[in-house]
């Protein structure tokens, strides 16, 4: 079935938060990149992954408007009163 995910595919997918963090050790981060360069399947996982994350890290530093803020703060002060 050329469709199965292998037991290779599965190691490199479970571990890929790790990898992606930078949590894991040299040895194990070249055998993901070794395996993501001959896999068709992981290859785009961890790209779309990767570029995912570069995204929410870009949209964490972007400035909320005052607005968005103000209104956050209501909604604080709101939860806090209802308690």
């Amino acid at each position: 079935m050329a469709d199965a995910v292998t037991a290779e595919c599965a190691a490199i997918l479970s571990n890929i938060s790790a990898f992606l963090d930078g949590e894991l050790d040299t040895t194990a981060c070249a055998a993901i990149e070794a395996h993501c360069a001959r896999c068709e399947r992981c290859a785009p996982v961890v790209a779309g992954l990767r570029k995912t994350i570069g995204l929410c890290r870009d949209a964490a530093e972007a400035p909320l408007p005052e607005a968005v803020r103000e209104r956050a703060r209501l909604a604080v002060r709101r939860l806090l009163r209802d308690l």
